[in-house]
């Protein structure tokens, strides 16, 4: 038996980033979680109209969405806790400049991605961007034979908005497209 809980967001967790952009000749951060796929090489972050960051984005139309591993949480969480407004967040990660203009890339995220700013779609609290990816740099040591993306090896952190935790992804349960393969209808 389901109860109705109202209207709740029943999609958490999502993956936890760190957004990367450049603000006034500096380096600012944010952890933004509000994050989705709009098809294969198109997604969405959503940021609450106050965050300093959207500064940025909307001037340079670049910024980087980096993963967040375990080993970089304390950094991760702080970035989220304090405003580029008021906090010099520049230092908190080392970092090199990517491919596109105005686009920091943390070193130590195990994935990260390079993106343009190709619409943003306004609602009453939030500035929602939707970007296109254009470079995805990701350690040698997270891919597989093939040279695609190992999410074992990756291991991002998640974010679970209800109880505001960060919870560590798991391992393969099954093969898209192949455990169906299995369905008897009876």
């Amino acid at each position: 038996m389901k109860k109705n809980i109202g209207s709740v967001v029943g999609l958490y967790p999502t993956p936890s980033t760190i957004v990367g952009t450049v603000i006034r000749d500096r380096v600012n951060w944010l952890n933004i979680a509000h994050i989705g796929i709009i098809g294969l090489d198109t997604i969405m972050i959503s940021s609450r109209k106050s965050h300093y960051t959207n500064q940025g984005i909307k001037e340079n139309k670049t910024l980087s969405i980096n993963l967040v591993s375990e080993d970089m949480l304390i950094e991760a969480d702080y970035v989220g806790i304090v405003s580029g407004n008021t906090v010099d967040k520049s230092e908190v990660f080392k970092y090199h400049m990517g491919e596109l203009k105005n686009v920091p890339i943390i070193d130590k995220s195990p994935l990260s991605m390079e993106c343009e700013v190709v619409d943003i779609y306004d609602t009453k609290d939030y500035d929602n961007f939707i970007l296109k990816v254009v470079h995805t740099h990701v350690e040698e040591d997270k891919l597989d034979e093939n040279g695609k993306i190992n999410y074992e090896k990756v291991r991002p952190l998640l974010f679970e908005m209800p109880t505001k935790t960060y919870l560590r992804t798991g391992d393969i349960v099954a093969k898209c497209w192949d455990i169906g393969r299995e369905y008897k209808n009876s």
